[in-house]
């Protein structure tokens, strides 16, 4: 299906030629961390799993969402959006198999995680964070609006996580860099954020986006009012 791409025991060039696949195909950003720095972001069914033992780093990969159709979001996600979000995730998730089929001919483990998948609706949880990830591995800092702000594309971004036991050399982290930007705070519709991520209140913004999700008619829940808010500090 793909490239010519081997990879070996060195970390920086494993790095190297896997950032420079994924920015060649046209994804926003390419990070890397090992795995102990993200696990309490693990849902438990994950740990089930008697491979995530094996596993020793972990890769973040971002794409950067349509800002014209951003843009379209007013006082609710729209239908463009809706199919846009999709598409990039699965877009996304067809990115990690490639790195996933690279990993593995070059004879390592790999493990794409799906880009957007919930499998615990009370807890809104997927098998694991991908913003904490991205954080860790150096893609963003996370915002007030307790999502992955990167300081090029702001939260107007998608993500995607594959684990792996390929030697990695981690990316540096982004410092928290909001700043008085208060953007999100006042867009959000639920009142939901507040001062940092740790006052960010899940329950009001989860019925905001089931209230949404009703009168869209759409499968999967949304906003982007928040993602609209926040631009990036090249954008304000």
């Amino acid at each position: 299906m793909i490239t010519t791409i081997k990879l070996g025991n060195d970390g920086k060039q494993n790095f190297e030629l896997l950032q420079k696949f994924a920015l060649d195909s046209k994804m926003s950003s390419f990070g890397a961390c090992g795995i102990d720095k993200i696990k309490n972001s693990f849902h438990p069914s994950l740990m089930e799993n008697p491979s995530i033992e094996k596993l020793t780093n972990a890769i973040s990969i971002a794409f950067h969402l349509s800002d014209s159709i951003i843009e379209g979001i007013f006082t609710q996600p729209t239908p463009h959006y809706a199919m846009h979000y999709n598409r990039v995730n699965s877009y996304l998730d067809e990115f990690a198999l490639k790195i996933t089929e690279i990993a593995q001919s070059s004879g390592f483990m790999a493990m794409p995680v799906p880009a957007s998948q919930i499998i615990d609706k009370s807890s809104q949880r997927g098998y694991l964070n991908h913003k904490i990830v991205g954080s860790e591995a150096g893609t963003g800092f996370i915002g007030r609006n307790n999502l992955l702000v990167s300081p090029e594309f702001g939260s107007r971004m998608r993500l995607v996580t594959i684990l792996t036991d390929m030697p990695l050399a981690a990316k540096s982290k982004i410092e928290y860099g909001c700043g008085s930007c208060r953007a999100c705070v006042s867009s959000c519709p639920a009142g939901a954020i507040g001062e940092s991520a740790e006052t960010f209140n899940l329950a009001r913004c989860v019925e905001q986006i089931s209230k949404f999700q009703k009168l869209m008619f759409v499968a999967r829940g949304i906003c982007g009012i928040c993602v609209k808010a926040c631009r990036g500090g090249e954008r304000k």
